[in-house]
Formats: structure tokens, C-alpha cells, sequence
């Protein structure tokens, strides 16, 4: 029996926007394409988010697993897509900072029949993630709304 690696991403970016107006952005599942570079097109089928990915790469299929407006939050698991992801499940949390801004923090988990394997799929999630939190930022700035 062939034993798989186990790999976790976690980004993190922090906001002057209040929770409440980011959330605003990014809590609707089925408009990650708002602020994902990533993601051409998104759109939801019940519980399933399907994203459209730039460039011709394919397409993904997530189940939403958790979504709640009260607390800012929203989780999801891989179900297919061009990436061969194995047992993947992600959180998207915005928070509020005693600053009055906010923190976002993006986490993963998933499994790799391999450490190469895993480190490439790493990387590709950490990119993907890393750029919609940049983004994140670009959209809500001052002036581009």
C-alpha cells in the first residue's frame, strides 16, 4: 500500500478595510472570479462552486462544505479539476483586527502520493492563494471601486 504525504498551506494578509466590507467581496462562493486572477469564471450549482480557470488550464469543481455570513467564513473540498488534488479541503476566514482593518487567513490541506509531488501542488496552491490576497487588496483600494 503506497503511503501519502499530507501538506498544509496557510496564507495570510492583513487589510485596512473593515471585515464587514471585505466580506462583502469575498464571501459569496460563487463570485471568487471577482478577485481570484486565477479564476475567469465562477459560478455556483446547489452546494458546488464551479471555476473556469484562465489561460484554457480547465476547469474545477469544489463542494462548499461550511459558509457563514455571521461569522465570515467558508470552507470547501477539491472534488476535481486540472490540479490532482487528494483529499484537498480549504478554509477562507476574514476576521476583524483591533485596528479596525481586517485579517484574512486561507488554509489547505491536502495528500500527495509523493514529497515532489506535494511540493509542486504546493506551490501552486500558495501562488494561486498568495495572488487573490494581493488582489483582494487592489480591488478594494480607494478609487478603484
Amino acid at each position: 500500500m503506497k503511503m501519502s504525504v499530507e501538506f498544509e498551506i496557510n496564507q495570510t494578509a492583513h487589510y485596512p478595510y473593515p471585515a464587514a466590507q471585505v466580506w462583502r467581496l469575498c464571501g459569496t462562493p460563487g463570485r471568487i472570479d471577482q478577485w481570484l486572477p486565477a479564476v475567469k469564471k465562477s459560478w455556483m450549482d446547489g452546494d458546488i462552486r464551479y471555476a473556469e480557470l484562465e489561460g484554457g488550464a480547465g476547469q474545477a469543481r469544489e463542494r462548499i462544505t461550511e459558509h457563514n455570513d455571521e461569522q465570515y467564513f467558508y470552507a470547501y473540498d477539491y472534488i476535481d479539476g486540472p490540479l490532482v488534488l487528494k483529499e484537498f479541503s480549504s478554509r477562507f476566514a476574514v476576521s476583524a483586527a483591533t485596528d479596525g482593518g481586517c485579517t484574512v487567513v486561507w488554509t489547505a490541506r491536502f495528500r500527495a502520493d509523493s514529497e515532489a509531488e506535494g511540493a509542486g501542488l504546493k506551490e501552486a496552491v500558495d501562488g494561486m492563494y498568495e495572488g487573490g490576497l494581493e488582489q483582494i487588496g487592489e480591488v478594494l483600494r480607494p478609487g478603484r471601486e
